[in-house]
């Protein structure tokens, strides 16, 4: 008796059209010929594909042998190709689609005569011509057997194809398999008479029905191809991520070799057109030599044609004059002969054929030039790969606490900078804050995490690579001073140094000032300090003059291209056109100064700098034009800006555009706009807020928090720069210490929690 199995198609899967079966899974991927139970017999490899018999021993070599579908190579057990087991699944698909894809004519499986199959029996698993058809009904073996005719075959199930196992112990061949022993000696299943004779559980098997055994292992199945399923689609997602990223690097590779292009077509223009300029400048120099001596040439003929038209006319009156007439002419003829005798002229050419092409070591210069003119950036870092180091910090001190070494898919360290990288910290309160990460590929080629930990306990850093986290957080903890032990202080003040101008800079004190500049002391209103700074002039960029014993300032032109570089020499800010306090701010307290504007734009260009007010710190000074761009910067700037075609008030920290309102909101700002500003500016050191008011309009502009400035932090610089001169002529001017009699309330309101 046939135990029947309720067999459903496994979650997930769908009905696959005739010819999509014929293709996957009847024909050897190998050889494309349909699988048979002869020499086409499938067999399943380890990684689930199958070949046929003959070619597996056809490319079966060395004891390996390859699947075609995966190029995974296995291993033959013990040589023999028989050991991958056959897949009798393949075989009934093969018939199913025979005969659902209406095949015209199917031969006989059982005699030699190869006649129209009419019937297939399922036991046997073979197709019946009719002749075969009546001796399976005579024989008694197979009378009993199941046959289906072919037209009913062509609206059967699919389960009317499995093939039916039965046992394969002699004398048991009709017993179906009903039962599976699970002891690890059998692992099989077997019938009801081998559970009976051999498989007893009094001698330690463990028997269980088929059908149970079947439901257990098929839904562990299943569930495994769930797993498999989800990650399939995960490695999907990963793979559309490549193809996207491929995209993305064709579109990158495209637009950096067309800026290439441009760059050096652009050199090319700027080769040619001083090849043109040489050549101009040759032809004038030549000309003028040429006109010079074509002038001396001239005077030399006309004296030459003289003397001898002289010579000429002496010598024949001499010859054909009578003496008397030749009497009357000496006078005259003397006093000429003697005059062209006696008269001067040059007798070196006004000047000289000297003109050539100085070209001393041209070419080698300019190869050299070229050889490091331009770059290429790229990173290959793989986040999976990515080394994080982690350190305790103290609390309430800017310190590193992760250092992040960045390598290949391959390992092989990545040590280029301007890798997009962020940090993100959560505290044990479960406050999420970003650390700031600085650059050091340079030095010791890691990035670093700097933080500053308010809260002690452990805290949990995830790592950004291009925007994806890091599959692992990492680890550390805030503690109190004396709980962090071998803490370097000294090494993270290297750090900070070195990602400074990479120069000497002065910094001027009220006890180092310049001559023209008077120490001003602080000055106390309620408990506001108005310190007593001015502009130092002894770090000043070249590009500005400091007046009225340091508190106004304004641009000058200089001409020349050696302002940077005498400017870095002398210890002068060279890229930041503009000046810094005499002293900075650090201790903890509140904070007021005031600031002047007057400017007259000549001309109005989009993003053109008319002014810029901002507190930094020193490392961040003077590495660009600006320190908009800086996380330990934040500033006050009017731009010219090129959406709304006015002067608009900015403010920006770290790269980002806070707040931007128009200066003038109901007109332009056309050439020959004349503006007076008045700000007040209000640090609360305590809360780390920095309030920017409008004095003259009584009404508050901007307030900045979360500044780092502490005693145990860097101090913070007030820095302050203006436009050039021939776009928008500016003058600033600062009031400090004494010469504040007043806090706005619009300042004093906007402390207020």
């Amino acid at each position: 008796m046939t135990s029947s199995v309720a067999k459903t198609a496994p979650s997930g899967s769908s009905g696959l059209h005739p010819e999509d079966i014929r293709q996957q899974y009847t024909e050897c991927p190998e050889c494309k010929l349909e699988y048979n139970d002869f020499l086409k017999m499938p067999r399943v490899l380890p990684c689930l594909h199958a070949l046929c018999t003959s070619c597996l021993e056809s490319t079966a070599t060395r004891g390996v042998v390859k699947c075609p579908t995966c190029e995974i190579r296995h291993s033959v057990p013990n040589g023999d190709i028989e050991q991958f087991r056959e897949d009798e699944t393949r075989l009934f698909l093969v018939n199913h689609t025979k005969v659902q894809g209406r095949t015209p004519e199917i031969a006989c499986q059982e005699c030699t005569s190869k006649k129209v199959a009419k019937y297939r029996c399922k036991e046997c698993a073979q197709f019946l011509c009719a002749d075969c058809y009546d001796a399976h009904n005579r024989t008694k073996v197979t009378k009993r057997h199941h046959i289906m005719s072919m037209e009913e075959l062509r609206d059967a199930p699919l389960d009317d194809f499995q093939p039916v196992h039965y046992c394969t112990v002699s004398g048991h061949e009709e017993q179906p398999y009903a039962f599976y022993c699970l002891s690890e000696s059998c692992d099989r299943p077997i019938c009801a008479m081998c559970a009976v004779a051999d498989h007893q559980e009094s001698k330690g098997h463990d028997l269980r029905e088929i059908q149970e055994v079947y439901g257990d292992i098929r839904r562990t199945v299943e569930g495994l191809m769930s797993d498999v399923k989800h990650r399939t689609l995960s490695a999907q997602d990963t793979a559309v991520s490549i193809e996207t990223t491929i995209d993305q690097l064709d579109t990158n590779l495209q637009t950096t070799t067309g800026n290439i292009d441009t760059a050096f077509d652009n050199a090319v223009k700027a080769l040619e057109r001083r090849r043109t300029e040489l050549k101009d400048k040759s032809h004038a120099n030549a000309r003028e030599k040429k006109k010079r001596l074509e002038n001396q040439l001239d005077g030399i003929n006309f004296h030459i044609n003289s003397m001898e038209d002289a010579n000429e006319f002496s010598a024949n009156i001499a010859t054909y004059g009578s003496q008397s007439e030749f009497l009357f002419f000496k006078d005259t003829i003397i006093e000429r002969l003697n005059h062209l005798r006696d008269e001067e002229f040059d007798t070196i050419p006004h000047d000289n054929d000297d003109i050539k092409f100085k070209n001393t070591k041209l070419a080698e210069e300019f190869n050299k030039h070229v050889k490091d003119m331009g770059a290429i950036w790229t990173t290959s870092a793989y986040g999976p790969n990515t080394h994080v180091e982690t350190h305790d910090v103290i609390v309430d001190r800017e310190m590193t606490a992760l250092n992040i070494t960045l390598f290949d898919s391959e390992g092989l360290q990545q040590s280029e900078g301007g890798v997009d990288l962020r940090v993100d910290v959560i505290d044990p309160s479960g406050r999420r804050r970003a650390a700031t990460v600085v650059d050091n590929t340079g030095g010791d080629g890691r990035y670093k995490a700097i933080f500053m930990g308010t809260a002690k306990g452990k805290h949990r850093a995830t790592v950004f690579l291009h925007g994806t986290p890091m599959q692992t957080d990492h680890v550390f903890r805030v503690s109190s001073p004396h709980t962090v032990e071998r803490l370097n202080l000294h090494a993270h003040g290297e750090t900070v140094e070195k990602h400074r101008m990479g120069r000497p800079m002065r910094t001027a004190t009220p006890s180092a000032l310049s001559d023209n500049m008077s120490p001003i002391t602080d000055h106390m209103l309620g408990d506001v300090i108005c310190p007593g700074f001015v502009l130092d002039a002894t770090t000043s960029s070249p590009f500005v003059e400091i007046l009225e014993e340091g508190k106004t300032m304004k641009a000058k032109i200089i001409k020349g291209s050696n302002t940077r570089r005498t400017g870095r020499e002398q210890g002068r800010l060279a890229l930041y056109r503009g000046a810094m306090a005499s002293r900075p701010i650090q201790k903890s307290g509140l904070y007021y100064f005031e600031v002047g504007i007057v400017y007259k734009i000549h001309k109005l260009v989009r993003q053109e700098h008319v002014f810029e007010i901002g507190l930094s710190k020193l490392d961040c000074i003077d590495r660009h034009p600006s320190v908009d761009c800086h996380p330990y910067a934040w500033c006050v700037s009017a731009r010219g800006c090129h959406v709304c075609g006015k002067v608009c008030l900015q403010t920006w920290h770290n790269g980002q555009l806070l707040s931007h309102t128009a200066l003038s909101p109901r007109t332009k700002s056309p050439p020959g706009t004349f503006v007076r500003l008045y700000y007040g500016f209000l640090l609360d050191a305590d809360r780390r807020h920095w309030i920017v008011t409008d004095v003259k309009n009584k009404k508050l502009v901007f307030r900045f928090k979360n500044l780092v400035v502490s005693e145990m932090s860097e101090p913070l610089w007030p820095v302050f720069s203006v436009s050039s001169p021939e776009v928008v002529q500016t003058v600033l001017t600062i009031k400090t210490g004494r010469v504040i009699d007043v806090i706005p309330e619009e300042s004093l309101e906007a402390l207020a929690p």
